[in-house]
């Protein structure tokens, strides 16, 4: 019979293990999409003169360019008299000038839907659970907007996937963070005081000099992230993942770590001997007793 239960109990350990490693094989796939994408936006962010004179023009002086240009065209490619050459080409001028001015106006309505995204999210403020907030979020986040200082305290944003946003200096106070993905995130100097973000995931994440005191922070990953000075007093920690973070200057004062990960990171192991580490695997790799 011991046997059996045994054999039950090594299986058991033994799925969970794999469900595991499926699991932070997608997150490395999908970590990894992210920084490809982010690279080739670096590399194709080259200033382009003719880019940047179009951007620069007024509508009317370009349509009236762009009618000269097809008018010349079309004349240098036709011995039809000028008058039923114009006739015969208003049609098609209107089409063209249709999708350039289309075009050209194309920074006016992205405008317009930031403007409409934000006011969304401050018209959100206060209120605990908003599904319009979130979606705003998302969209401004794909734009790749910079949204430094934003407050959203008391929101409840769980499991919302925000990769690669921009929110320094935000505040997240007494917020619901559990189980979302802020990969690639810069959310340095912000707060996070009393946040209950329980199985959150951020790698590769800037959270320099933030704010965790008092906070949920249990089974998160901030694996490679930089979390240097930042204020963890009283957090709970329990099975949360440092792998390789930079936690120069971090505080651990009361906090609890027990079986947290601490494997390959930049700490103070003295600092971290001020909160409650039982079983928790030091940077060495040795698990504290």
């Amino acid at each position: 019979m011991k046997d059996l239960i045994s054999f039950l109990k090594n299986k058991e350990k033994q799925e969970a293990k794999q469900k595991s490693a499926i699991e932070n094989s997608k997150g490395d796939a999908k970590i990894s999409k992210l920084l490809t994408l982010k690279q080739r936006y670096k590399r194709n962010k080259k200033p382009n003169l003719f880019l940047q004179w179009f951007w620069n023009q007024s509508i009317f002086k370009i349509g009236i360019i762009v009618s000269f240009i097809f008018f010349g065209l079309t004349i240098a490619s036709t011995r039809i008299s000028y008058i039923d050459l114009i006739l015969n080409s208003l049609e098609p001028l209107g089409v063209l000038l249709a999708v350039v001015i289309f075009i050209r106006e194309t920074p006016e309505r992205k405008k317009q839907f930031h403007y409409q995204a934000l006011s969304t999210i401050d018209r959100a403020s206060g209120i605990r659970n908003s599904k319009a907030r979130v979606i705003a979020l998302q969209d401004l986040v794909d734009q790749g907007i910079n949204l430094d200082e934003l407050d959203l305290s008391n929101s409840n944003l769980e499991k919302i996937e925000l990769n690669g946003v921009e929110i320094k200096g935000g505040n997240f106070m007494s917020a619901n963070l559990q189980k979302s993905e802020m990969h690639l995130a810069n959310l340095q100097k912000s707060n996070f005081k009393n946040v209950s973000g329980a199985g959150f995931q951020i790698r590769f994440g800037n959270l320099s000099f933030s704010n965790f005191s008092e906070s949920n922070f249990s089974n998160a990953d901030f694996s490679n992230s930089n979390l240097m000075f930042s204020n963890f007093k009283n957090a709970k920690l329990s099975g949360t993942k440092f792998i390789n973070s930079k936690l120069k200057g971090a505080k651990f004062e009361g906090a609890f770590l027990s079986g947290s990960n601490f494997t390959g990171a930049d700490v103070d192991v003295n600092e971290l001997k001020k909160a409650i580490l039982t079983n928790a695997i030091l940077p060495d790799g040795s698990t504290h007793k």
